[in-house]
């Protein structure tokens, strides 16, 4: 119904202003007139040399010009000159169309110039520009209406390298202001400026107060014949670069701020009139004062029972048109229309408090300001809350708030730091030091873990004080099946068997202002499985405490860093075991800082077979100063490893040895699958030589006859072995028929230079028995040739490179070894022995494949790779492994990583990310062993360069407190270099 009401409420006001609109721009045509004689001439800087790297959106802004001339004859004039050069095609679309806005109730707009200079030409496009004024209302959305009106200019005809100018007047100041004078002007952007110049004449008897803040350039103070001249300008203004999550009251950009008044109490003077003479009362709020007092029996229930009704029954909606931007409406039509903004809706909850005999006042306040740090002056505020004094005890509450339970004791109250509350004798800020009430969000997280089946999970999370409040309006505004799709999806992620037990329920306990949520899910296949530990994993995370302890993205900062405050999270995880064979050690954890305050405890009673896991979190402050940064990032990294806890089982045994583990779980390790693989190659070599001694009828053979598919096989099942035996025969028989002194050994090692010479041999043979050659020419021969060498001799250097090197060579040698196939006929024996395949070439082939696989897998990521990786490397199995360890975290990016182990990553791994550098590895009896640290804790890195090929450089990691680590990083292409050059320029930029 309510979100009918504002559609209702939008259209209305939308008609409104558009017939209010038409009969106002009737009366109120735009003004065209030349600049004021008052106005003194600023020139545009030279474009030249202008810092194209840090423009945005295609425009240099050349010229902010402004000027205000404020006399006690007349009301203030407002000057403004501006420039902008277009870049380029970007600036083209976003500054051919210019809005200035005003409010027509009590301003006047007039429009002085509008140019394009182009090549040093002016073109005047004040009179073909397309001059329009519109009503906006740009804070519709949030249900606040000004009437405030947009002069909409679109110019014609604009290019890359045009410059645009144009200057304007607003004349006059809204009335509830009474001619109190007060301005504040920025120095700086977040782009660069060609020239900045204000001025601002100063007519009035009274003494101008004055404040320039954060920036280098001054303000120069000259008296005229009418009173005095303040004047700041300045070329080539920097931008200023703000660091993302800065608190709100944080600016780092120059001001000036200029004001009438000189004290807060001058300003309380001014404002408590608007207040004082709107809380009236009526037939309709005395009625209203006695429901509550029959009703509420006590004075603060009464308090509270009427800020509920002003909060909850009357809607906000803020019609700030002219002086309603700070009068409010009287009581008594507040309560009549049922809506009104933070000033009307104050205005009601005082006199309903007047009626209850509680001393209450307007306290003006700033939400992003603070307002011990500005000069008292009329702009300070933009929001209104009730100030309540009651048994010596200061209440601030807000009739803008929603869903607020409980008594004026049990609700939060806001804290802006300093407010200007308009009571009687007021002098100066007062500081906002609220009563905190209870707040906090409390989770308790039961698992039903059986020995199968499915998993029972239940959640109940208890929400208090304005945290309470958060989760009504978040509930009411979605609905519950939204609510429950999204929590479901949220457990999914970290538990995907999860499916709806019951709905989720809500229980509003409006007495204490606490909202419980009761979940409940049950979980199949809740154990994840890890077949390379031999076990069933599972993980527990305190999600919500981690958001708020995740490292920054930044290593250092200039700017303070935003931490949401005040925050109270306690998260239990009770977990219930079916099984009674569990155990594990009590621990507990606690980390107390100037920034939070966290802790982790770990308890199990084994008679009821229960684990509880209990987190906490307390925020202490609601920023970290750039000072501080770096011991708010060690306080993180002491935390990191404490925000989730693991358990796991291990796979259920069947046959198994006397000590209850799998027979063959004693050889599934690498030193003996080294062992046996060794074993097993020296027996092929054993059965090969038995072979070659025996003598074997080869006086039929031409060279060394071998069929195609077992040159081919052999070839790429031996890694190119087999291919310097092929070369080794060929080239003996070459010797024994030409008894030359070659030696045939020594070509078939080096074989990769041999192809050449080898066409040779079997071309002359050719030419000798044939009329035609069957082999390919020496134009083709010699490509052929140098194509071998660079394949044979660079295929080992990359592991994804060696099979595919292996099938060109083999590809490259199928000319040669067809021809001698094609001399020894079909019918030659020697063919026939030498094609024939015995039980060695089985084994090796059965030896060989899992090879191939290893080194193609080594390459994708699948296992350990010969040479340094980077990241981007590794499988998501792997990462999510070393999460798991807290050997990097979540958000961690590996930059180059280098594992020396022989089939798994997880066995042994050296690397380091964006934060820190790490090592872990397997000792003799299997445990894990890690080391790690944070580049802020390392003071020197040393490196053992090894020449060798295939040789580990040693990386000594040397942190502040003198201990040491180590990482070993292969040498193999050189990226060990690659890897500590990375790394030191990764500490070298963080230290």
């Amino acid at each position: 119904m309510e979100s009918t009401n504002k559609f209702w409420i939008k259209s209305f006001f939308v008609l409104y202003c558009l017939i209010f609109a038409n009969v106002s721009w009737s009366s109120n045509a735009i003004i065209k007139a030349p600049t004021p004689g008052w106005v003194t001439p600023v020139a545009l800087p030279e474009i030249n040399g202008f810092p194209q790297e840090q423009i945005q959106n295609g425009v240099y802004y050349l010229l902010v010009d402004t000027q205000v001339m404020v006399d006690q004859q007349q009301e203030p004039q407002f000057y403004l000159h501006n420039a902008s050069y277009i870049a380029n095609q970007a600036g083209v679309e976003g500054s051919s169309q210019i809005n200035i806005g005003y409010d027509p109730s009590y301003q006047r707009l007039v429009l002085h110039s509008l140019r394009i200079i182009r090549s040093n030409k002016t073109f005047d496009k004040i009179d073909s520009a397309r001059l329009k004024l519109i009503q906006r209302e740009e804070d519709m959305d949030e249900l606040i209406y000004n009437g405030r009106m947009t002069l909409n200019i679109i110019l014609d005809d604009v290019r890359v390298g045009d410059t645009i100018e144009y200057s304007f007047s607003r004349q006059g100041m809204n009335p509830v202001y009474q001619n109190i004078f007060a301005y504040t002007h920025d120095m700086n952007w977040t782009v660069p400026v060609g020239r900045l110049s204000l001025r601002l004449l100063w007519n009035k008897p009274l003494p101008l107060q004055y404040r320039l803040e954060r920036s280098d350039l001054k303000l120069i103070r000259t008296e005229t014949a009418n009173g005095s001249e303040y004047l700041i300008q300045g070329d080539q203004v920097e931008p200023v670069k703000i660091e993302s999550n800065t608190p709100a009251w944080f600016s780092p950009w120059g001001i000036v701020y200029f004001s009438e008044l000189k004290s807060w109490e001058e300003v309380a003077s001014w404002s408590n009139p608007l207040y004082r003479d709107v809380v009236i009362a009526d037939d309709n709020i005395d009625q209203l004062v006695a429901d509550i007092k029959s009703q509420n029996s006590g004075i603060k229930a009464q308090i509270s029972a009427a800020l509920r009704f002003v909060q909850d029954e009357v809607r906000y909606l803020g019609m700030e048109l002219g002086q309603n931007s700070h009068m409010p409406t009287p009581a008594f039509e507040t309560l009549r229309n049922r809506y009104g903004d933070c000033k009307d809706k104050t205005v009601l909850l005082l006199s309903l408090l007047k009626g209850l005999g509680v001393e209450a006042y307007p306290a003006l306040v700033n939400t992003e300001v603070k307002l011990d740090t500005v000069i008292p002056n009329i702009h300070a505020f933009d929001h209104v809350i009730t100030y309540i004094e009651h048994q010596n005890k200061r209440y601030w509450v807000d009739p803008t708030r929603r869903y607020q339970y409980g008594g004026i004791d049990s609700i939060q109250q806001p804290d802006y730091g300093h407010a200007l509350v308009l009571r009687p004798g007021t002098r100066s800020l007062t500081a906002m030091l609220p009563t905190q009430s209870k707040y906090g969000v409390f989770v308790k997280d039961t698992f039903m873990l059986p020995a199968k089946g499915e998993a029972i999970f239940h959640s109940e999370s208890k929400s208090y004080g304005w945290n309470a409040e958060l989760q009504r309006q978040r509930f009411e505004d979605k609905g519950r099946d939204q609510i429950q799709r999204e929590y479901l999806e949220f457990y999914q992620y970290y538990y995907p068997g999860t499916t709806v037990q019951e709905p989720v329920e809500f229980k509003n306990n409006t007495r204490d202002n606490i909202l419980i949520t009761t979940e409940r899910y049950r979980i199949n296949n809740f154990w994840q499985d890890n077949p390379e530990q031999g076990r069933h994993e599972a993980d527990f995370y305190a999600n919500d405490i981690a958001s708020l302890l995740s490292m920054p993205g930044e290593l250092n900062r200039v700017h303070p860093l935003y931490l949401p405050h005040p925050k109270h999270l306690e998260q239990i995880f009770v977990l219930n075991f079916e099984e009674n064979d569990w155990h594990f050690d009590d621990d507990n954890f606690v980390e107390d800082n100037d920034f939070f305050h966290f802790s982790h405890d770990v308890k199990f009673d084994n008679t009821k077979h229960q684990l509880t896991l209990r987190y906490t979190y307390q925020s202490k402050t609601d920023y970290v100063a750039p000072e501080n940064y770096a011991d708010y990032l060690e306080a993180l990294e002491k935390v990191s490893n404490g925000q989730s806890y693991g358990i796991y089982r291990e796979y259920p045994s069947e046959t198994t040895s006397a000590e209850g583990d799998p027979w063959y779980f004693y050889f599934l390790n690498t030193t003996t699958i080294l062992l046996m693989y060794g074993s097993l190659y020296l027996l092929v070599f054993l059965l090969w030589r038995m072979d070659s001694g025996r003598k074997s009828d080869e006086s039929d053979s031409v060279f060394f006859p071998v069929s195609i598919a077992k040159l081919s096989a052999m070839w790429i099942l031996t890694f190119g072995i087999y291919g310097a035996y092929w070369f080794y025969k060929n080239f003996q028989y070459i010797k024994k028929q030409k008894n030359s002194a070659s030696m045939p050994m020594a070509r078939g090692i080096f074989y990769s230079f041999w192809y050449y010479p080898l066409w040779r041999e079997l071309k002359e043979d050719c030419t000798t028995r044939f009329e035609h050659s069957h082999l390919p020419g020496k134009m083709l021969a010699v490509p052929m040739a140098l194509g071998f060498l660079v394949i044979v001799t660079t295929g080992n250097r990359s592991d994804i490179w060696l099979l595919p090197s292996l099938l060109l060579s083999a590809l490259l040698i199928l000319p040669l070894a067809n021809y001698i196939l094609f001399v020894n006929g079909r019918e030659s024996q020697a063919l026939a022995k030498n094609s024939t395949w015995s039980f060695r070439h089985y084994l090796l082939a059965l030896l060989s494949t899992p090879l191939c696989i290893l080194s193609a897998g080594s390459e994708i990521g699948i296992m350990p790779n010969e040479a340094v990786v980077t990241g981007s490397r590794i499988l998501e199995y792997d990462i999510t492994l070393m999460q798991r360890r807290g050997t990097i975290n979540p958000g961690d990016e590996i930059d180059y990583f280098y594992s020396n182990a022989f089939l798994f990553i997880s066995d042994d791994g050296n690397g380091f990310t964006q934060r820190h550098v790490f090592s872990y590895w397997k000792d003799d009896d299997d445990s894990l062993e890690q080391e790690q640290a944070t580049y802020s804790e390392v003071q020197d890195i040393k490196v053992d360069w090894q020449s060798e090929l295939g040789a580990k450089s040693t990386v000594t990691i040397v942190r502040e407190d003198g201990s040491q680590f180590l990482l070993y990083v292969s040498n193999t292409d050189k990226k060990d270099k690659v890897f500590v050059n990375a790394l030191k320029e990764r500490w070298q930029s963080q230290r």
